[in-house]
């Protein structure tokens, strides 16, 4: 419970006084909140420098295609072989067979004839199909309920296609027939037209193992449903010929057809898609016909795709520069909150601007992550006996010369040189920049061994060992799931090896309770300076009460 604080009795301005005697008790604390607002802008400056590293490797792994995003939005990675801008692939007739390539494809010329596609079996309605059924589903009887209580249940009847049931109750229509068809997990695609009133069912795989097959109970409502839709079902003999004809339950399943095709002299070749890869060459099959597809290296997209890479390279190397070579002024430094009161929000900004400045000028961490990207662009890549590259300055990719003040390792291109290098082997490029790094076993982890793999594998292996210095340093922020992504071992050997908490996060708290203590000290010296002060007004005011007196008594 706080003291009642009476002051002024002796025309003495206390208030103002003890005012101004706790200002300049609270510099000590000023200072303090000072430091760490110091603390948590270089954190917020890690945590920026980490997001920029992770998304610099996310968004240039899938620029060149080694990663891509799911369905469910989880990130597959993708092999070197899987690459489908290193060649491309030009048909001289697409209308019968559209063409692309993966790097893997031999430049060359092909020759494809399509004497047949692969086909599944469509089924179709002869009659309006609701109309034909409207007398089945309407004999069907409700479910008789009395005092809640159900006595007899719904009629009912069912159908099987390829095996699975589909139950059918009073109330049913061709739509909501349909939609219990498709989602049954038959391997069908069924639809409805009521404009026309027909029915349509088709196998969603294609190919000689690609069935249909429709059941029901003999002598049952579900057989006198499927007889009354009146399907004409389209299937093929065992020898490929196409057949239509009535449904019969006995002639029940029906069967797809492979595609068949000729390729560069390998005849009679079959698959049940339509999309077949061969040697590296993806084919589209659309219709019958012959076809030459031509395979080559396409020189403008690795260039492309390479000289991206060098940009964006550049672009976080300039910036990283900027930081560690930063200006710091050290007269800027936090504003107190009674500081920000008394200035423009614009003068509040320019002022942060100088004191934030220079926060990380010379940063041990950042100069090492720097230093390793940087080292290695040098090295040679190991184990590409067979290839007539082993290094990034023989593709006419090198660093720039040393600029003093300036971080260096920016990337520069002989335009000419590489594209010589990939139109001679654009395979022999592609492992000099993405060549696995070898791995090894560390404290139980598998790790990549320092400066194996391409050269850009490198950088990014450099950049995720840094990222995991980081974030020991300053945390993850709330970029957790980013990191992931990128690699699982930075936020798990944050949590095993850190316990969650970074090196500035101790720090903080550390300064918190440097902060809460000292407010403590200052609300004791505050309430001790007021006491003192009560005290010396009563006996300023014992003395003036006494003046008085002696004054009455002597007459004056």
């Amino acid at each position: 419970m706080s003291s009642i604080r009476i002051t002024g009795m002796s025309g003495i301005d206390t208030e103002k006084m003890i005012t101004d005697i706790m200002k300049a008790e609270r510099v000590k604390v000023d200072n303090v909140q000072q430091d760490r607002q110091i603390v948590q802008w270089r954190q917020e400056l890690y945590n920026s420098i980490n997001k920029d590293f992770a998304n610099f490797i996310l968004n240039s792994r899938k620029e060149f295609g080694l990663s891509v995003i799911t369905s469910t939005g989880s990130i597959d990675s993708k092999s070197l072989s899987s690459l489908s801008w290193v060649k491309r692939a030009i048909s001289s007739n697409e209308g019968a067979v559209k063409a692309s390539t993966t790097s893997q494809a031999v430049n060359g010329s092909y020759d494809v004839t399509v004497h047949r596609l692969a086909d599944g079996v469509k089924g179709a309605s002869s009659v309006n199909a609701d109309e034909a059924i409207k007398d089945i589903l309407s004999n069907l009887s409700d479910a008789v309920i009395e005092d809640g209580e159900v006595i007899s249940p719904s009629e009912t009847f069912d159908i099987k296609i390829n095996g699975e049931t589909i139950t059918v109750k009073k109330g049913d229509t061709m739509s909501s027939i349909v939609k219990n068809i498709n989602s049954s997990g038959a391997g069908v695609q069924a639809s409805y037209d009521a404009a026309i009133g027909r029915f349509f069912i088709q196998t969603t795989a294609t190919g000689k193992d690609a069935e249909l097959k429709i059941e029901a109970a003999q002598g049952s409502k579900g057989e006198e449903f499927i007889n009354a839709l009146s399907l004409n079902v389209t299937s093929y003999n065992a020898d490929g010929t196409q057949k239509t004809a009535a449904f019969k339950f006995e002639d029940s399943p029906y069967n797809g057809v492979n595609a068949l095709i000729d390729f560069n002299g390998a005849t009679g070749i079959e698959q049940q898609s339509n999309q077949f890869t061969i040697n590296g060459i993806n084919l589209d099959l659309r219709t019958t016909g012959s076809t030459t597809i031509r395979v080559d290296t396409d020189t403008d997209a690795v260039y492309d795709k390479i000289k991206g890479f060098v940009d964006k390279y550049n672009e976080l190397v300039d910036k990283m520069g900027k930081l560690l070579g930063e200006k710091k002024y050290r007269d800027f430094k936090p504003l107190t909150s009674e500081q920000k009161e008394a200035m423009k929000e614009k003068e509040v900004e320019l002022w942060e601007e100088k004191a934030k400045s220079g926060l990380l000028r010379n940063d041990s961490i950042i100069s090492s992550i720097m230093q390793n990207v940087r080292g290695s662009l040098y090295h040679k890549v190991e184990g590409l006996e067979d290839n007539p590259f082993n290094s990034l300055y023989q593709l006419g990719i090198e660093t720039e010369g040393y600029v003093p003040g300036e971080v260096g390792g920016k990337l520069k291109i002989d335009e000419e040189k590489l594209r010589k290098a990939i139109s001679e082997d654009a395979n022999g490029v592609l492992e000099v920049l993405f060549k696995e790094a070898d791995t090894t076993t560390k404290n139980g982890k598998t790790v990549p061994v320092k400066n194996s793999g391409g050269v850009i594998t490198r950088v990014f292996n450099n950049m995720i060992d840094g990222m995991e210095d980081i974030i020991g340093k300053a945390g993850p922020g709330e970029d957790s799931s980013l990191y992931r992504s990128i690699n699982t071992r930075l936020m798990l050997d944050f949590v095993t090896e850190h316990s969650s908490i970074s090196l500035l996060d101790k720090d903080l708290t550390s300064l918190d309770r440097r902060i809460s203590d000292l407010n403590a000290q200052l609300l004791r010296k505050e309430e001790s300076y007021y006491s003192k002060f009560s005290a010396m007004e009563r006996f300023v005011q014992q003395m003036n009460n006494q003046g008085s007196w002696m004054m009455q008594q002597l007459g004056m």
